[in-house]
């Protein structure tokens, strides 16, 4: 994985997950999380798009995370007459798994940021629940 910080689009794969958002709006969001629901192991890229779907979703119910890049504000600005609590739950539920146990989790866990990630996920599911 090409990653340059812990922060959700801080990575090779969920920048380019960002195209897709941008081409399919809801589309997009509802595909990554189906694809985390799916999967029997958590692997990269759906395990990373996941956690990036969960962003937009926060940010698109007004909870962002702090330093979002203002092109994913806006997009999650687009989508957002049309995410829904359902949604949310989706979200939190495919972070929680991410945390669990998934490909993206014990790659940062083998670093010395595994801490600073896990909290920035745990972050993102508590914007999710409220």
């Amino acid at each position: 994985m090409g990653a340059w910080g812990i922060a959700a689009f801080d990575n090779d794969d969920a920048s380019d997950w960002v195209y897709d958002l941008e081409k399919r709006g809801l589309a997009a969001i509802d595909a990554a999380l189906a694809d985390a629901e799916a999967a029997t192991d958590l692997v990269m890229p759906t395990d990373v798009n996941a956690i990036a779907a969960g962003e937009v979703v926060a940010a698109s119910r007004g909870r962002p995370v702090d330093g979002l890049r203002e092109d994913i504000q806006q997009l999650a600005i687009f989508v957002g007459p049309d995410v829904t609590p359902a949604h949310a739950v989706r979200a939190q539920a495919a972070a929680e798994r991410v945390l669990a146990g998934s490909e993206v989790a014990d790659l940062w866990d083998e670093s010395s940021d595994g801490a600073a990630w896990r909290r920035s996920i745990d972050d993102l599911v508590r914007r999710l629940s409220s």
